[in-house]
């Protein structure tokens, strides 16, 4: 028997606030984890490794596609789509791809300001992780879409706003290295 209205009802309410640093990610989730059954517990261990961007692979998301949890599925979907509109946008190509939050996606890349680029493409997915669940009721994925939104909100509590943008900026001069070379030598 699932537990879920009662950790539902435990849960705090969050709103996305960039500068707030009261989300202690680790601390909510295991007080989640010990309240859900083997199952679930499963399930937040699989979105916890989709979180981690060295985990992602095309195995990856068709393994998402395939999997009964709607939350799970069209999360990791839209994460996809996402990273690939990511990819097309830096080698100035397009993927043909339609989706509702596209048009908005291709305006965030536009920003020149890495950190408020960062803080509209978070915005983007915390208002999608909304949408997944608009019409879920005591649900399974009313938790996972609670884990996805502090674990947006952990990430920005470990960064204050100058040593974020600074990180952002060294992951911006990664990807152009990494371009540059990959172009250099297929001009070779």
């Amino acid at each position: 028997m699932n537990n879920y209205p009662y950790i539902i009802a435990s849960l705090p309410d969050y709103v996305l606030d960039f500068e707030k640093k009261d989300c202690d990610y680790r601390s909510l989730r295991d007080g989640i984890f010990e309240l859900c059954e083997p199952l679930d517990r499963r399930m937040i261990d699989w979105m916890e490794y989709g979180f981690n961007d060295e985990n992602l692979s095309r195995h990856f998301y068709n393994t998402c596609r395939k999997c009964r949890n709607e939350f799970i599925k069209q999360y990791f979907e839209f994460d996809r789509q996402v990273r690939s509109e990511k990819v097309a946008f830096l080698n100035k190509e397009k993927t043909g791809a339609e989706f509702d939050e596209k048009a908005a996606l291709l305006k965030i890349f536009e920003n020149k300001n890495i950190l408020e680029r960062e803080r509209e493409m978070d915005m983007l997915y915390w208002n999608k992780i909304g949408d997944i669940v608009i019409y879920d009721v005591l649900s399974f994925n009313i938790i996972l879409a609670f884990l996805a939104k502090a674990n947006i909100i952990a990430r920005w509590n470990r960064l204050d706003p100058a040593s974020g943008e600074k990180l952002f900026r060294q992951f911006v001069n990664e990807v152009n290295e990494t371009y540059n070379s990959s172009k250099n030598k297929n001009n070779i």
